[in-house]
């Protein structure tokens, strides 16, 4: 279950750029692989002396390996059965081998949950650098964990999209999607909808707010003021501050845990209106 509470949302925000820096990790390893075993292919594959199957055979032309570098005491060249040549581990194929692509999946190599896939872009597919895709996964990562934590308040929310034509680009974009998510929030917070900038102590909420629940709250209200705007002033008859429920009771679409924080009449009365204009 989806929760607003300040401490899991950054929890769940710093699990998702560590899930980023994981598999940032993992291409560079696999390129790392790829990179040694392309150099090997390639040592194999120009060494001077290194024989190649007769002209007539249906493999004929393609590099092999004589018997004597493979332990056995002829140097005739093997013959490897027509059309074996793709799972003998003796034959090499004089083809250009295939450049390194850090999406693609490498049976033993690919993390679970899958590396960075290519990318299109108008209508074309492009393959991002070994960098490219680590930053994309961070960032993906880290707008992801922004827009669900809006999304908590605003269920109907999303970024503006933006206008890319290439990798770089696109990685842009999706750190422009991380910056709007972060200023929304700050926008929903600075009128009441989640804990205010000015937000410290807090209270569990119950069914009805008790007479300790209060004064607990003009405590924590006295020294850090409303949540909100930080007025030291509930601006109550009473002098009271509002019990405030964080996730508003409204806007609780997801079930989480409420709290009570300290609000002063004014952020109370404006925070209405908003919850009333964020409804369904």
């Amino acid at each position: 279950m989806l929760s607003t509470d300040p401490e899991l949302s950054r929890a769940l925000a710093v699990r998702a750029i560590e899930g980023g820096l994981l598999r940032l990790k993992w291409l560079a390893a696999a390129t790392r692989f790829e990179l040694a075993m392309l150099r090997h292919d390639r040592a194999l594959k120009y060494r001077p002396d290194q024989p190649r199957v007769p002209a007539g055979n249906p493999d004929g032309g393609q590099w092999t390996i004589d018997a004597g570098s493979a332990g056995g005491g002829s140097s005739t060249a093997h013959k490897p059965a027509a059309g074996s040549r793709r799972n003998d581990p003796r034959v090499l194929s004089d083809a250009t081998p295939d450049p390194i692509r850090p999406g693609s999946q490498y049976a033993q190599n690919r993390p679970r949950g899958g590396g960075v896939n290519p990318l299109v872009i108008n209508g074309v597919e492009v393959e991002p650098t070994p960098g490219q895709a680590a930053r994309l996964a961070v960032a993906e990562a880290q707008a992801q964990a922004a827009i669900r934590e809006v999304q908590q308040l605003d269920p109907n929310w999303k970024p503006e999209p933006s206008l890319y034509s290439t990798v770089e680009g696109y990685i842009a974009a999706t750190q422009a999607d991380a910056q709007q998510a972060r200023d929304r929030l700050m926008e929903l917070r600075s009128v009441g909808i989640g804990p205010g900038p000015f937000a410290g102590e807090s209270i569990p909420a119950g069914e009805g707010v008790t007479a300790a629940d209060r004064r607990e709250l003009n405590r924590i209200g006295s020294e850090t003021g409303c949540h909100t705007c930080g007025t030291l002033d509930p601006k109550t008859k009473t002098g009271n501050f509002v019990a405030d429920h964080q996730p508003p009771t409204a806007l609780n679409f997801f079930g989480a845990a409420q709290r009570l924080y300290p609000q002063c009449l004014s952020c109370s009365m404006r925070q209405g209106g908003w919850v009333t204009k964020l409804k369904p």
